[in-house]
């Protein structure tokens, strides 16, 4: 990466973890620590860290030509982004028609930022700024924060411990197939958000 592409991508960084920063503080104003069961709150934090180690480490390569941003940190920035990415779609594709109201939902307080701004800003990063540097396989590594996420949670609700906070993690309160559906099509559309995002940028053998 050229210091003037590397110096762009730390801009973007930054632009990103003010943007997490200023929409973290709402939400958790708002809601407290209730914040921390929201897989959009999770999924933002997650990118908010990793947007700080990219600093961290574009910094390091922009003072010294011969290094550049490990792989391993590359691998993090995908699957913060794949993260986020998910949510943003289910945020448009699922929530706004389960409230019924799309630009609340993408507008509205802290969710301009954590369903909007951020990752749709992260998407652009990682488009523009990542390096051919993947494989085919990364995507199932991106997964594991989607799968994490949705391990716990339904495990949670299964033991009454949660109590969403997602309509389509209400376990009983609809059928079993319909649980099973939905975890099956959340986690097959984070495989493929995480597949699309390297389209371009897998290593040459």
């Amino acid at each position: 990466m050229s210091r003037k592409k590397l110096f762009a991508f730390l801009i973007c960084n930054l632009v990103i973890a003010i943007l997490e920063a200023i929409g973290l503080v709402i939400s958790f104003s708002q809601i407290g620590a209730t914040a921390l069961v929201y897989y959009t709150e999770l999924s933002n934090i997650f990118l908010f860290l990793v947007s700080a180690i990219n600093l961290i480490f574009g910094i390091r390569a922009l003072k010294n030509k011969k290094l550049a941003i490990p792989k391993v940190i590359w691998n993090l920035f995908h699957a913060a982004v794949s993260a986020t990415t998910v949510t943003f779609l289910v945020v448009v594709f699922v929530l706004s028609w389960m409230v019924g109201d799309l630009l609340h939902v993408l507008t509205a307080g802290s969710m301009l930022y954590t369903h909007t701004l951020c990752p749709i800003l992260a998407i652009i990063s990682f488009l523009v700024f990542a390096p051919k540097i993947f494989s085919k396989k990364d995507a199932m590594r991106a997964l594991s924060f989607t799968l994490a996420y949705a391990a716990v949670a339904i495990t949670l609700n299964v033991l009454r411990v949660w109590h969403g906070p997602y309509p389509f993690l209400f376990v009983y309160e609809q059928p079993i197939w319909a649980s099973i559906a939905w975890s099956i099509g959340i986690l097959l559309g984070a495989w493929g958000i995480a597949r699309v995002l390297t389209i371009g940028k897998i290593r040459k053998r």
